[in-house]
């Protein structure tokens, strides 16, 4: 994971132009950009996939009951994302 980024290395991907590259999360199979994005009922984290430009935007909601899934119940989330995104 790179964690130190510089506002000059934002994304082409940023939809706002106060969006602020937090880091990029990467592994072997996938990279994303997670960035702050200021709306007019706080703060959101962008998350784009750097392999397929898919789009996330998350508030404090969804990031508490992403908290609360067990070990299984992210591996089962990840597990029909990664299902649903695959041609039959």
């Amino acid at each position: 994971m790179n964690s130190s980024p510089s506002s000059s290395e934002a994304p082409s991907e940023a939809a706002h132009p106060e969006d602020i590259l937090l880091c990029r999360v990467s592994c072997e199979s996938a990279s994303v950009a997670v960035l702050l994005h200021p709306t007019g009922n706080g703060a959101r984290l962008l998350l784009v996939s750097e392999r397929t430009g898919g789009r996330a935007l998350l508030d404090a909601t969804v990031l508490d009951a992403l908290c609360a899934l067990t070990p299984s119940a992210a591996t089962a989330l990840v597990r029909s994302a990664v299902q649903e995104g695959t041609p039959a």
